[in-house]
């Protein structure tokens, strides 16, 4: 292959051109050969190099046939409607959320889209929506302020639990308490409890005044007759609110499994602090809710509207593998989808109840779920600037 410089092969070519503009088909074929083995370029190129469309200084090139692209502006429309509708997520959960949610969006008249259509927004894939939806997107990161205080009682009998418990099998959770004091510890304020189940992911929320064992109990004991299954464990972190022989007592008489995390480690309970921020924070924000009214409203929330879309539509990553390659963690994730699939997938739960779930999912429209939420989530924040 020849080591002609550029310049002399631009030269080459500007000198040849007039000829090669002249001879006949036989003849430009030759000639393409012979100036392909002294240049060692492309003959592909040199067509287009020696074509009339490019001037003899080469200022000028065809411009090149660009590729009709499959999403276009009506299917990014309809994508971003359904990420609006859905709050928001990333690609790989709207990827695992897509098909359940526009079913329902069609079954409920709030899409009108043709088949072609529904086919593209079921296929796109998870990189393509956040590249194509990142002008969208706003950051909205926010530091969350504990106000947890270790719990010195029972430590000894309730044991740390550093190794997950089989996450293929239903009722093993992790709880937490948020505050709602608005920045300001002092006083008497609300909280959430958040039960995360470590299998599904199905989250329950029920907030209360102050964080006594008495009512934390309680609401455990609401949320258990919420959830299509029965719970078998619990992991809290070291917080008084948990460690305490009321929860302890609890838990003994139902046979329930209970495990703490190491003090000052929320990694230890990462499923439900990740929830802490999904589910609450992200929903009633970091103001100080300290009525019975609010609370009231946030349980109306909470029980109603908020869990029926977060767990029936909302799909969530699940890990599959992690492992350490140099200094690099890779994780790998399981197919997203929503708690609801992955109980309904379970053989754990009787068929009457997963007759009675989707016959629930059948009737539930998540567009006309978040205008509810949107709704209540108003009233909530009217009486937070009132306080």
């Amino acid at each position: 292959m020849s080591r002609m410089s550029m310049p002399s092969r631009k030269e080459y070519l500007i000198q040849l051109k007039p000829r090669y503009l002249k001879a006949s088909k036989k003849d430009k074929g030759l000639l393409l050969d012979e100036v392909s083995g002294t240049t060692g370029m492309n003959r592909n190129y040199l067509m287009e190099r020696l074509s009339p469309e490019t001037d003899l200084d080469w200022q000028t090139r065809r411009p090149r046939k660009r590729r009709k692209p499959i999403y276009d502006n009506e299917v990014i429309y309809y994508l971003k409607k359904v990420w609006d509708i859905l709050d928001c997520p990333c690609g790989q959960r709207l990827v695992g959320s897509m098909e359940d949610a526009l079913n329902a969006l069609i079954r409920h008249g709030e899409l009108q889209i043709s088949e072609e259509m529904r086919t593209k927004l079921c296929t796109v894939s998870a990189s393509t929506i956040d590249r194509r939806l990142s002008r969208f997107r706003k950051g909205r990161l926010r530091r969350l302020h504990g106000s947890t205080k270790p719990g010195s009682l029972l430590k000894k009998q309730i044991p740390i639990e550093l190794s997950r418990w089989n996450e293929t099998e239903l009722g093993h959770s992790e709880m937490d308490l948020v505050s709602h004091n608005g920045g300001n510890p002092g006083g008497y304020f609300a909280h959430t409890l958040v039960d995360t189940d470590l299998s599904s992911g199905w989250t329950e929320q029920v907030a209360f005044m102050g964080k006594s064992e008495k009512r934390v109990t309680y609401a455990m004991a609401l949320i258990d007759g919420r959830r299509p299954f029965d719970r078998k464990s619990i992991d809290t972190d070291s917080g008084g609110e948990f460690i305490n022989w009321h929860l302890f007592g609890f838990c003994r008489e139902n046979d329930i499994r209970f495990t703490r995390g190491r003090p000052g480690k929320k990694n230890d309970n990462a499923h439900v602090e990740q929830k802490n921020w999904t589910h609450v924070r992200q929903l009633v924000g970091y103001r100080r809710y300290d009525t019975k009214r609010q609370v009231d409203l946030l349980n109306d929330l909470y029980s109603n509207e908020w869990r029926l879309y977060e767990n029936f539509f909302q799909a969530t990553l699940k890990l599959s593998e992690k492992k350490r390659v140099g200094g690099h963690l890779h994780r790998k994730y399981k197919k997203p989808v929503s708690p609801y699939k992955r109980i309904m997938g379970s053989p754990e739960i009787p068929e009457e109840v997963k007759a009675h779930l989707r016959e629930q999912f059948l009737s539930l429209n998540p567009a006309g779920l978040k205008r509810q939420i949107e709704k209540k989530l108003n009233v909530i924040m009217k009486t937070a600037k009132k306080s």
